[in-house]
């Protein structure tokens, strides 16, 4: 609920407010995901918002059953080091699927992640600024954001250029 604060233009000697209601610590989890077909030549942007609720297994485990079920080949998640994507159950659930696999980035090393680049460029220009009345409110903004994104073929793969994976996309 505390708003990004980025720099603004005020008038000499009137500083510019931002009026908030964020008393205590309340915040919109999201899992994003963004997907690359070669065959297809076409990217996809997942993502999967959850107010007031933290990240956890079963979670990962779900989003991961929802990935399968949308792509038929062999899947390979490339992810970071978060606690739940590393947890015992779902390693479990990755052990009895043949048709996926997991490789992790190294450890503290954001600027590998594509995805990282989807958050910082929604934090940055869609709630610069924006300073929520409630959950729902922020809810709603952060997923217009990533929706208006998610088509965006030229953005998907600048994030991903902007990684320097070790991959060459074709568009």
């Amino acid at each position: 609920m505390l708003p990004v604060i980025r720099g603004t233009w005020a008038p000499r000697g009137q500083t510019p407010r931002l009026a908030h209601n964020a008393k205590r610590l309340r915040r919109v989890s999201a899992i994003g995901m963004l997907s690359v077909s070669p065959g297809r030549r076409r990217l996809g942007c997942y993502h999967l918002l959850q107010a007031e609720s933290s990240i956890d297994e079963t979670l990962v485990v779900a989003v991961l059953g929802q990935l399968k079920r949308h792509f038929r080949r062999p899947v390979i998640v490339l992810w970071d080091r978060l606690q739940a994507h590393r947890s015992a159950h779902v390693r479990n659930y990755v052990e009895s699927r043949a048709d996926l696999h997991l490789e992790y980035f190294p450890p503290y090393a954001p600027e590998l992640n594509p995805v990282e680049y989807l958050w910082s460029n929604v934090k940055v220009h869609d709630l610069g600024q924006f300073c929520p009345h409630d959950l729902d409110e922020l809810h709603a903004r952060a997923a217009k954001a990533l929706n208006a994104k998610r088509h965006d073929q030229q953005r998907l793969a600048g994030y991903i250029r902007h990684a320097k994976l070790p991959m060459r996309l074709k568009f």
